[in-house]
């Protein structure tokens, strides 16, 4: 039972004693009187213990105040009449307004504000929370100049290219031009017209491993209006294991296992020198039995390159095992030189022939990445036409499919119909060759789930600002030992995903940080304070701008008429009245009653 039921109900028992008393007593005189001023004076005492509330609707004119976000201009609201509120992080000269730290206890500290006029930028996602049910009025700023759009991969292999993407918005009277650097010098630039915006792709690909500071820099004539840093951590590529099965070996297969061997791919090669007979070569891995290609066998690969005529000299079972293991994850690349498949797994992409011409070589590009290789001395005759499922990953100078791939269950089946590689280390160009089959490796190979990823919110962890670190694990009962630079974290497991765990931390030092899960040790960069600021501007304006158009689409806009307060009567009251019927009483059986 709930305390004021208890209390009501002893005040009701003390009450019918007293009116017992005082109906039994000897002296009636005033006896009305004394019944009522013992009502009264139980009555105030219990309601001294027991608050009493009330709803009530606001007046028609109820308070409302100019809140002063970030990008507000002093002068555009200097003749605004009212109370002016800026919050500590906009930073507004030469206006007189009180300043808020936090929003949310301010508005709950004052029930009877019920109206925001806000100015500048916007708010944040978690202040924009806190206004839910206040009508709001937004005058935005003008749109930010600078980058207000930017992705990239924080985390890279050495074989991945470094994409950077995104917008920029001019909203000057000059152009601007846009330069990405890397480790000092540039890389590629592009312009900015005034009044625009502009989508920019930058890509490169990282010749280091470790930390690197890309930059992009906003340059209009010798003025640098901003330096945005762009965090990258690049990883040695784990080496993956690879199964050769050659019908014979070739040139082709010869460089590639010497290029395997030398980059510390594990390796195991097999080629038939006669019927059921064959030659084995294990290299940086200890030896397995390669006479039978069973499941067992393909599980322990990442990848199986042969060729066509292998993959149709091998038993039915054999080719049964190889299309299971790739629709468990395995990647298989096949070898192709005639114009007709021999296997149903080989005839994924329809081929065609042309006469190739004497003498010319062959220019390919990677069809993503769009990454040109040195010319290849090879007459190519042979090559693919891909359906709708097939993605061209190496094409020729006219655009003609020279390497394919599709999706088979969890893993990749890839086309090739280039048959000598090797000639570009003949030819001296052994980057070439080993960006060919960096790629081609990393893209066609069995994929690792990582055992867990983290995420940071915000994009960009600025300095003394509070960040939030989530990473899912694949043990969901254990708790994650989570660390920055040392400082032990105190992780909370979310209760509808119990594999996620998330923490909180205020950086205290900007640049690369130390982040430990459990054994792993990752790097993880802070930002200051006013890098990317065009972003942060333009994304505090998008998000306010929605806010809006959902409080209208949602006719969640509060009516002043219909604003209804819960209200508490001041205890003052009664003490006065039991004062007052106490003070009767007192006097009557003291002085009255002689």
């Amino acid at each position: 039972m709930e305390f004021k039921y208890i209390a009501i109900l002893a005040g009701l028992l003390l009450l019918a004693f007293l009116l017992y008393k005082e109906l039994h007593r000897a002296n009636r005189a005033r006896l009305i009187w004394r019944i009522l001023a013992n009502i009264v004076a139980l009555s105030c005492f219990v309601l001294l213990i027991v608050p009493v509330r009330y709803k009530t609707h606001l007046k028609q004119n109820p308070d409302e105040i100019i809140l002063l976000t970030r990008g507000t201009n002093a002068d555009s609201i200097a003749k605004l009449k009212g109370k002016k509120y800026a919050l500590a992080s906009a930073t507004i000269q030469n206006e007189k307004s009180a300043t808020l730290s936090d929003l949310s206890y301010f508005l709950k500290s004052n029930p009877k504000i019920r109206k925001l006029n806000i100015y500048g930028y916007g708010l944040s996602k978690a202040d924009l929370e806190n206004i839910k049910g206040y009508q709001v009025n937004f005058h935005p700023s003008v749109n930010p100049n600078g980058i207000i759009a930017a992705h990239w991969p924080a985390k890279l292999k050495t074989s991945d290219a470094l994409n950077v993407q995104g917008t920029y918005q001019n909203t000057g009277n000059q152009p601007v031009k846009l330069v990405f650097k890397g480790l000092g010098k540039p890389v590629d630039s592009t312009t900015v017209e005034a009044g625009t915006n502009k989508s920019f792709s930058f890509k490169t690909y990282p010749k280091q491993t470790g930390k690197a500071i890309y930059e992009l820099i906003s340059l209009q004539k010798n003025d640098t209006l901003a330096k945005e840093p762009v965090p990258v951590e690049v990883n040695d590529q784990a080496p993956m294991k690879v199964l050769i099965l050659a019908s014979f070996p070739d040139f082709e297969y010869k460089f590639l296992k010497n290029w395997l061997y030398e980059n510390q791919y594990p390796l195991a090669f097999r080629s038939q020198i006669s019927k059921n007979k064959f030659a084995s070569d294990f290299l940086n891995m200890d030896s397995v039995n390669l006479n039978q290609v069973n499941a067992g066998l393909l599980k322990k690969f990442d990848i199986l390159i042969i060729d066509e005529e292998e993959l149709a000299a091998i038993s039915p079972v054999e080719r049964s095992s190889i299309a299971l293991a790739v629709d468990n994850g395995m990647g298989l690349l096949i070898r192709i030189t005639g114009s007709k498949p021999l296997t149903t797994l080989s005839g994924k992409s329809t081929r065609f022939e042309i006469p190739p011409l004497k003498g010319k070589t062959l220019n390919l590009t990677l069809a993503e990445d769009h990454f040109r290789f040195s010319p290849l001395p090879l007459e190519q005759g042979l090559f693919l036409r891909p359906n709708q499922n097939e993605q061209s990953i190496v094409t020729d100078a006219s655009g003609k499919t020279v390497l394919s791939s599709n999706i088979s269950g969890y893993g990749k089946i890839s086309i090739s119909s280039i048959s000598s590689t090797y000639n570009w280390i003949l030819s001296g160009e052994k980057t070439d060759y080993a960006t060919y089959w960096s790629k081609l490796l990393a893209s066609a190979a069995r994929k690792r789930n990582d055992i867990q990823s983290v995420n940071i919110i915000p994009q960009f962890p600025v300095v003394n600002q509070r960040m939030r670190i989530i990473t899912d694990l694949s043990v969901a009962d254990k708790s994650p030992a989570l660390k920055i630079d040392g400082v032990q974290l105190h992780p909370r497991q979310n209760m509808e995903l119990p594999f996620q765990w998330d923490a909180l931390y205020w950086p205290q030092n900007s640049g690369w940080a130390n982040l430990q899960v459990n054994q792993t040790i990752g790097q993880l960069y802070i930002y200051e304070k006013n890098d990317w600021r065009a972003l942060k501007y333009q994304q505090t304006l998008n998000d306010t701008h929605q806010f809006i158009k959902d409080l209208i689409k949602n006719d969640t806009k509060i009516k002043l008429a219909d604003t209804v307060i819960t209200e508490e009567i001041s205890i003052w009251w009664f003490f006065t009245g039991f004062l007052l019927a106490a003070a009767f009483l007192w006097y009557e059986a003291r002085i009255l009653a002689v």
